[in-house]
């Protein structure tokens, strides 16, 4: 089920991209960040009173959760803060690849912050995830090479705090299990965090009135990807569920020339399918370390 529920929001994932690029033609990024957090709020309230209401979830009051759900939030805004704007100074296919260095990330910091130690598939998975990025990285396309650059950079940094973000969900997912609790307090807090920055006047609450059909679906689409997310990461460690999640890369690759018509579009594509080696690498050592475990059980 940790694998279904890593696939779906694989699919999410990319549909809330592709619609953060169209976005970023409209809104600035800093807005758009905070319209991601803000947007998705009222679905995660409708899910919260679900589980609640089915007992399927209890409200957590342990310091050390609250305290995961902080630093889940700081890293979180870095992280999509400098996605959004990587989206608007980039193409929506290279900024994808570059964010899915991610997991290569993840496994650096996930056995200091976690305890889970990496894997040889998980190292298989490294290597192709770089090369696949590297493929890219040689030729990237036929946009001025500085928006490119500062769209590489931006995505890079955006892959580190996720990086983090995703050690720190594992840990709250693995020693508390309220994956909606958990997902609505981190965007809640987000929101909080950004909206200093968002000049308040009569034109930006314009602007998101003009946008708000596209913001509400991203809204919905973030708060149904977050939640699968977190209910996936309880069974499985927080590298495979994020490396399963890069193949979204494909969609957005794909989206990225077929919806906005993004160039270089082959060398993209083959550098996407070095990266979903390497999520179907992780998927094999998982299932690999399942069964053997499964046959060693008296």
């Amino acid at each position: 089920m940790g694998f279904l529920f890593s696939l779906a929001s694989a699919v999410l994932s990319a549909s809330k991209d592709l619609i953060s690029k169209g976005l970023a033609y409209k809104l600035d990024g800093t807005l758009s960040t905070f319209a991601s957090f803000a947007y998705a709020l009222p679905f995660y309230v409708v899910l919260l009173v679900v589980v609640q209401s089915l007992g399927l979830e209890t409200w957590v009051w342990v310091t050390n959760f609250w305290l995961l759900v902080l630093l889940r939030s700081i890293t979180d805004v870095f992280a999509e803060g400098m996605k959004m704007h990587a989206l608007a100074h980039g193409d929506i296919s290279i900024v994808a690849l570059f964010f899915s260095l991610s997991p290569v990330l993840l496994m650096i910091s996930s056995p200091v912050l976690t305890d889970e130690p990496i894997t040889s598939f998980q190292a298989g998975a490294i290597a192709l995830t770089v090369t696949g990025s590297l493929i890219v990285a040689y030729r990237p396309g036929q946009r001025t090479l500085r928006e490119q650059k500062t769209a590489i950079f931006l995505a890079l940094g955006a892959a580190f705090f996720f990086s983090l973000n995703s050690s720190f969900d594992r840990l709250a997912a693995r020693d508390f299990k309220v994956p909606v609790l958990s997902s609505f307090a981190m965007t809640l807090f987000s929101a909080i965090l950004v909206a200093p920055f968002i000049p308040w006047r009569g034109e930006t609450l314009a602007t998101l009135n003009r946008n708000r059909n596209g913001l509400w679906l991203r809204g919905l689409l973030e708060a149904v990807f977050m939640t699968f997310k977190l209910v996936a990461i309880q069974t499985l460690g927080a590298v495979e569920v994020i490396a399963v999640q890069r193949l979204s890369v494909v969609f957005a690759v794909l989206g990225g020339r077929f919806l906005y018509g993004e160039p270089d579009f082959p060398r993209r594509f083959v550098a996407s399918m070095f990266i979903v080696a390497g999520a179907v690498v992780v998927m094999i050592g998982k299932f690999s370390a399942v069964t053997s475990a499964a046959a060693g059980a008296p």
